[in-house]
This record gives C-alpha cells, sequence and structure tokens, in this order.
C-alpha cells in the first residue's frame, strides 16, 4: 500500500517535471509567436505597376494564405510620392492605390495591419496632423491615430504581446531633400511616454518605426523603450545589407531591406520570450527560422536567455508553398537528426536535443537543411551560444547604426568650411609677406600654394570667396515653397516652415558635398585663372610652354570652370526642385550660377593694380619669380606663353 502511494506521487513528480520541462522550449508550440516585418513599399503610379502587383500577391499568398500572422508591421513610405525626376509632392492617386489593394485582397480583415508612416508619405504635407492629410484618410491605422501609437495583442498561452508604432515625421512635411530626418517634438514624446507606461506589463514588448534612431532627434527615446526587446525600422531600404546592431543597454535595432525594388520582408518568432528572424525575398518556395538556440549575435539580456540552456528541443519554424519532405538538422558539421512537425503546431519542426552537451561557452554551429517535394532545398545556419553571455562586435551596420548621422554631418560642413577659411586666411597673409621656396619643396605643392595666394592677394576674391564661405553659417541657403501653401528658408542651423523651427536634415550633408564638389574647384579654377593672367600682364617673354603645362592650364582654367558651373546649376536644380520658385530665388540656386560665372569673366579681365602680391627682397623688379619654385624645374613661374598665345 505504501508502496503504491510512493509509486503514485513519483508518477505525478515526473509528469509534471515533463510538463514543466516542455513548458518553454519543448516539443509543443507553447509560448511560440510570430508576426511580419515589411517596409519601404513606396506605391507609385509613375511605372513600376509590378511593384504593386507583387505587393498584392504577398497579401494574398504570404500574409493571408500561408504565413497567416495575428500582425503585421509596416514601417513607412506606404507611398512613393515623388516623380521620375527629383520632385516630390502628395499624389492622391498613390494613396489610393495603396488603400484598394488593402482593400481588395482584405488583408486588414486577416492580420492586424499595422503602418505607420515614413518621410515619403509626409513630404509636402503641411500638417501631417491634420485630418486632410492623406496618411490620416488613406492607411490603416492613420484614420485611429494622428501620430505614435499601441496595439496589443493576447495569445491563448496567456502571453501579452505589445506593438508600439513611432511617428518621427517631420511636421510640417518638408518636400524633399530637406526631409530625410526624424524628429520628435516634445507633444508626441509625451504621447509616446504615455503609450510605453501602458505597455509595461506586456510579457514582450516590440517598438517600430520607419527611421532608424541614428537618423532621428530623438532625445530621451531610448529610456522610453527600456522595456522593448526590439526597434524595428526601414528607411534605408537596401544599399548597406544586414544592417542590425544591439546598443549598449541591450536594446535589438533591425533594419530591413526594402520591398520597392528588392521585394524584402521579415519574419519575426518570439519562442518563450526569446526573438528570432531572418530577412526573404518574396519570391522564395520556403520561408524558415531557427527559434532555439537563437543565435549568439543577437542576443539580448532583455531575453530570458536562462531558458535557452534549459531547453529540451531544436525548434525550426518553416512556412512553405509545398509540402516539406525532410530537415536535415546538423550541428559543428555533426549530423544530428531530422526534425519532425510538433503535434500541435504544423509549421513549428522540433528535435530533441541535450542542451547540457553545447553549454560550455563556446560558439557552436547549427545547420538546417530543408527540403520540399520539388526539391527546392534552403540552408539556414546561425552559431549559437548557451552561456547568458552576450556578444559585442563592431560590424559595419553596428557603426552606422550607432553613429548619430545629424551631428556627424553638423561636424563634416562645420569642418569643411574652417578649412576653407583658415587656408583663404592663410593664404592671404603669405601674399603679403612671401618666402623663397627651398629646392626639395615639391613642384606641384609650390604651383598650387603660388595660384593661391596670388588669388588671395586680390581684395575682390578674397572677400568675395570669404563672404560665401561665412555666408553658409549666417544667411539663409533656399527659399521657396518647402511644402504645399507655405514658404518657408533653409539655413544650415535649421528650416523654418510656416514659423515652425526645424532642426538641421539633409543641409548639412548637401552642404558638405557642394562644398567638396563646387566651392573647392572653383576656387582652384579660379587660383589658375588668375595665375595665368598675371603672368600674361606681368610677362614681356616669350617664352614656349610644355605639352603638359598647356594641358594643365587648359584643365584647370577651361574644364574646371565648365564642370563647376554644370555642377552648381545640377545641384541647385535637384535641392529646389520640389520647392516652388526656390532655384529662382535662392542664393544657393540659380544667384550662385550667376555669381561663379561673374568671379570667372572677372578673373580674365583683372589689371596689374588689382594684385597686392609682394615681392620677395631679393627679387625687386618682379612679384613672381624663379626663387619661388623648386630648383629642379628650371622654367620660371611666369611660365611664359607660347608666342603668339592669346589670353586664356
Amino acid at each position: 500500500m505504501r508502496f503504491s502511494f510512493i509509486s503514485l506521487l513519483l508518477l505525478v513528480y515526473i509528469q509534471q517535471s515533463n510538463s514543466l520541462s516542455d513548458e518553454f522550449l519543448g516539443s509543443s508550440g507553447k509560448h511560440l509567436f510570430h508576426f511580419v516585418h515589411v517596409t519601404d513599399i513606396h506605391v507609385t503610379h509613375f511605372g513600376n505597376a509590378d511593384r504593386m502587383e507583387q505587393f498584392e500577391q504577398f497579401c494574398n499568398q504570404i500574409i493571408k494564405s500561408m504565413i497567416k500572422p495575428q500582425v503585421t508591421v509596416v514601417s513607412g513610405d506606404l507611398v512613393h510620392n515623388r516623380d521620375h525626376t527629383f520632385r516630390s509632392a502628395q499624389y492622391k492617386e498613390e494613396w489610393n492605390i495603396y488603400k484598394n489593394i488593402l482593400m481588395r485582397t482584405n488583408v486588414t480583415q486577416h492580420t492586424q495591419w499595422l503602418d505607420m508612416r515614413g518621410n515619403h508619405d509626409a513630404f509636402n504635407d503641411p500638417n501631417p496632423e491634420s485630418d486632410q492629410s492623406f496618411y490620416r484618410i488613406y492607411s490603416n491605422q492613420g484614420p485611429l491615430h494622428k501620430g505614435s501609437y499601441q496595439y496589443t495583442i493576447k495569445t491563448n498561452d496567456n502571453d501579452t504581446y505589445s506593438f508600439v508604432g513611432l511617428d518621427m515625421c517631420p511636421r510640417p512635411g518638408a518636400g524633399r531633400p530637406f526631409n530625410f530626418l526624424g524628429i520628435i517634438p516634445t507633444d508626441e514624446m509625451n504621447n509616446i511616454k504615455d503609450l510605453s507606461q501602458q505597455t509595461k506589463t506586456s510579457n514582450t514588448t516590440i517598438f517600430f518605426g520607419h527611421y532608424p534612431l541614428a537618423f532621428t532627434y530623438s532625445k530621451g527615446l531610448m529610456e522610453l523603450m527600456a522595456h522593448g526587446i526590439v526597434y524595428l525600422n526601414g528607411h534605408l531600404h537596401s544599399g548597406i545589407k544586414h544592417l542590425y546592431a544591439r546598443h549598449s543597454d541591450g536594446l535589438l535595432e533591425l533594419e530591413l531591406g526594402d520591398w520597392k525594388d528588392n521585394r524584402r520582408f521579415r519574419l519575426i518568432t518570439i519562442d518563450s520570450g526569446i526573438l528570432s528572424f531572418e530577412d526573404f525575398r518574396f519570391d522564395q518556395t520556403i520561408y524558415a527560422v531557427i527559434s532555439n538556440p537563437k543565435a549568439a549575435k543577437f542576443k539580448t539580456p532583455r531575453e530570458p536567455l536562462e531558458r535557452l540552456s534549459q531547453s529540451t528541443h531544436i525548434r525550426i519554424v518553416i512556412y512553405s508553398k509545398l509540402p516539406i519532405v525532410d530537415v536535415h538538422v546538423s550541428i559543428d558539421k555533426k549530423f544530428l537528426g531530422y526534425a519532425k512537425p510538433s503535434i500541435d503546431n504544423e509549421h513549428l519542426y522540433v528535435l530533441p536535443w541535450n542542451a547540457s552537451f553545447y553549454n560550455d561557452g563556446s560558439l557552436h554551429d547549427l545547420s538546417v537543411e530543408i527540403r520540399d517535394n520539388q526539391n527546392n532545398t534552403i540552408k539556414s545556419e546561425n552559431q549559437f551560444s548557451l552561456s547568458t553571455s552576450t556578444i559585442t562586435a563592431w560590424t559595419k551596420s553596428k557603426i552606422i547604426l550607432i553613429i548619430h548621422w545629424p551631428t556627424f554631418g553638423m561636424a563634416a560642413i562645420i569642418t569643411g568650411l574652417c578649412i576653407y577659411i583658415i587656408a583663404l586666411s592663410f593664404y592671404r597673409y603669405r601674399a603679403k609677406r612671401p618666402i623663397a621656396c627651398c629646392g626639395s619643396c615639391f613642384s606641384l605643392w609650390n604651383k598650387f600654394r603660388l595660384r593661391m595666394m596670388l588669388l588671395c592677394s586680390i581684395d575682390f576674391y578674397y572677400y568675395s570667396l570669404m563672404g560665401i564661405a561665412l555666408y553658409h553659417f549666417i544667411g539663409p541657403w533656399y527659399f521657396g515653397y518647402l511644402t504645399e501653401g507655405y514658404i518657408g528658408a533653409v539655413f544650415l542651423w535649421g528650416t523654418v516652415i510656416r514659423g515652425i523651427y526645424l532642426p538641421p536634415d539633409m543641409q548639412t550633408f548637401m552642404g558638405a558635398i557642394q562644398l567638396a564638389l563646387f566651392l573647392y574647384p572653383l576656387t582652384l579654377c579660379l587660383c589658375s585663372s588668375c595665375y595665368y593672367r598675371y603672368n600674361q600682364l606681368q610677362s614681356s617673354l616669350n617664352l614656349t610652354e610644355s605639352r603638359c603645362d598647356r594641358h594643365i592650364r587648359i584643365f584647370t582654367v577651361y574644364i574646371l570652370f565648365v564642370y563647376s558651373l554644370l555642377f552648381i546649376l545640377f545641384w541647385a536644380f535637384v535641392t529646389t526642385a520640389s520647392y516652388k520658385l526656390a532655384f529662382f530665388l535662392s542664393p544657393f540656386g540659380l544667384t550662385l550660377a550667376i555669381f561663379a560665372l561673374f568671379l570667372y569673366i572677372k578673373s580674365r579681365r583683372l589689371k596689374i593694380e588689382d594684385f597686392k602680391f609682394q615681392s620677395t627682397p631679393n627679387s625687386p623688379g618682379s612679384s613672381i619669380n624663379e626663387s619661388h619654385i623648386d630648383d629642379t624645374d628650371q622654367q620660371p613661374i611666369i611660365a611664359g606663353r607660347r608666342s603668339g598665345v592669346k589670353d586664356h
């Protein structure tokens, strides 16, 4: 009797132990949740019909029929709002296309469609929070929320998952290109704070938005996401692949490639509180995510990592257009077995394992090869470690997602302008106090130095070029209708529209490019032009000009100027195409091109008295002489012209 009672207790204990061991990361589908992420759809009415057709197929075939996620996250740039040139606008036709796809597929009745706007959706939108904003009318979540929002779902396993969508679009929304960075104003930050507070009791909280955090003005946001496991975003398309990072506080940031050109989407699983994911192309036949063990490089202390070493099964979530034949699993190149479907979830494939064999603190290679009945195969691999410690690796993607790019852009242009101003000041000083060059000096450097000294000795050019450089800090660069119906101005330090100040956007990067590709080359052209004009006025000799010198003169005086003029006309058009009248009214528009042309023409008509260049003591009779050049260069710097050569 006593033996029977003890046996019964032992049996109950064993059953409870087995039940507990199978509760998390075991053989069943308990506590397994999955959802889909897609971004940068860029619905357009300017061609590219296949983009919208395949997106409709994605809704019908992938979302509704195959993966059937309870939640689908769409993180911005729903529409393109840009024509074939560089002009942006709010196109009602594109919003109608997006809305009609949702209605035709009825996808919002099969999944919680959480769409959030991106910068393209806010192009030329004077009031994104208004009921008249197209995003507020035609998107799925826009009619319900004027900004950030949250959605919480509770599963049959009594787990709660919260999704917080972050609206970081500028208000008002300018046209391109000065609408690239994300901004969170004070009132929106307060809204996000309330949403964050509402989701703190959830098992898992997922934040999502359009912009990577490194491309936003979002001070204080990281603290509000302290309980979140991941921040999902897009925006950068697939220019740089695999942009993933774990921040120092443990938050995972996962940027996703675009649907627009690359037809990418992401399948994310949360298995017993542990997040795993894979990015796929739309045209694949098999989609698989290894949910246990998790890839070591994506582990975060915000997950219950101790469950990895307590797990009893390797777990792979698989969706396929065709029946799966076998799932071959190996660890460290040793075959472990074939995973089989779970008893309660046909898409979860499990394989028993003894986790203690691999709980040695080392990295192990897991390989899963999946084959369907048409012999289509995919191979999914990861490196895992069952320890609770995380791995920090400074990869290219981590650097891109960690650097604060608004600050970097401002530092770049200020540095470039300071170098330019210091160079002008230095050569102005040297023009008044020239020194003879030693014979070991580099001849090409001497020629550049003397040209700059000549240029800076001319008051008109010195003050004109110095004025252009200083104007970058002070004046408005562009005037025009920066958004629909409202005139605004773009400065280095920010943008003003409707009396509202927006922090610096792309003007820092575009200004740095203009500085490097226009102002620097123009200055080199002008100093060469002044140099040859000075020689023409000074020289009474008819020296021959070598072929090399002639090519240098043609390139620096003519070709470089034509390039500079064409570049600034093109650049002015690119930066003002979306802003009515801006090309003609803006100081950095057509005006700058005309002023550059004026500077060049004047350089060919200078008089000898315009040059304030001081001669060296040993050469009272001329302003530039042989003592200024390398001893190995026997030709005087006055580099005479071929007999009969006309004005340059």
